[in-house]
């Protein structure tokens, strides 16, 4: 099969003889598709290099903004660990004041019992919250928080709650302290409270106290904590001993042999205070006793839970 050409004649001048150059057909349709590529090749990298100007513009102008984001998610990363700690610090208040009440209910090993709190328990586990958050938008991290802040506002009506009931058992536990419930003196109660005959006129006078006889030296107790407030003899009633228990509780023993504590003295329930004797206007040894309530005189019967 015969070859073929193209044929292409140069003339340099008019004087000179032409010259013939023989370039082969497939020759040229392989320079001609090389220059195809060539030039597809031209327009590809163009295109390349345009759209990752455009992009690398895009991201210096977006830039700023992705700055600013960054800085508001740590903010809120920031704000999110503040809120974790001070819930474990009300946590930790919370088992502190809720012991405390089950010590006060009378609950022998309140370490035993489960207090029913959550919470982030340790640092890894805070960690691990924390790096989860790189994946989430800050719309998801403003709702964890919200929602944070809402288990924070329940544990402080929480703690609050517990404090006040706190307040109201050490009220109580005052109150009873201060509640005249024991015999001050073991023995026979000779004379009841109330109206009876005296021993001395025969006649019909209110007394305000019971009369427990026993022997001469015999202890008697305070029935329940407070601070003496008269130590000395008073009239008929010879030696005398007087306890404020606050709650406008007080307490009088009379006829007493020695009296043991002098005024501004603390006692607590069970302290010996004075001894029975026989001294004042008295038949024989024996203990008047009364209770006042805000100065009234009342039954101490109603009062002492020791029978």
């Amino acid at each position: 099969m015969k070859k073929k050409y193209f044929t292409l004649i140069v003339v340099p001048d008019a004087t000179s003889k032409f010259k013939q150059l023989k370039i082969p057909y497939l020759l040229t349709r392989s320079l001609v598709v090389v220059a195809i590529l060539l030039i597809l090749g031209a327009i590809a990298s163009a295109y390349y290099l345009t759209v990752t100007y455009q992009n690398m513009n895009k991201m210096i102008t977006e830039l700023p903004q992705i700055r600013k984001d960054t800085r508001n998610q740590k903010a809120l990363i920031e704000r999110y660990e503040q809120d974790i700690t001070e819930l474990r610090q009300m946590v930790s208040r919370l088992k502190l004041i809720n012991a405390k009440l089950m010590l006060m209910a009378g609950v022998d090993n309140p370490s035993d019992i489960n207090l029913g709190v959550g919470g982030v328990e340790s640092e890894s586990e805070l960690a691990s919250i924390i790096q989860g958050f790189n994946d989430q938008s800050e719309t998801v991290i403003l709702q964890k928080i919200d929602n944070l802040s809402k288990l924070k506002k329940d544990a402080v009506s929480q703690e609050e709650l517990s404090q006040r009931l706190m307040e109201f058992f050490q009220d109580q536990n005052t109150l009873l302290a201060a509640t005249p419930s024991i015999w001050p003196v073991k023995g026979w109660v000779t004379s009841g409270f109330g109206s009876r005959k005296s021993p001395f006129t025969s006649k019909r006078t209110m007394h305000s106290g019971i009369d427990i006889a026993t022997k001469t030296g015999t202890s008697i107790k305070s029935p329940a904590d407070g601070i003496v407030s008269f130590s000395d003899t008073k009239d008929a009633f010879g030696k005398v001993l007087v306890i404020d228990h606050g709650y406008g509780y007080t307490t009088f023993y009379g006829h007493c042999s020695k009296l043991l504590k002098k005024v501004g003295d603390k006692v607590k329930r069970g302290d010996v205070i004075a001894n029975v004797g026989n001294t004042g206007a008295s038949t024989g040894p024996h203990l008047h006793y009364e209770v006042r309530v805000n100065g009234v005189a009342t039954n101490p019967m109603k009062f002492i839970l020791d029978l």
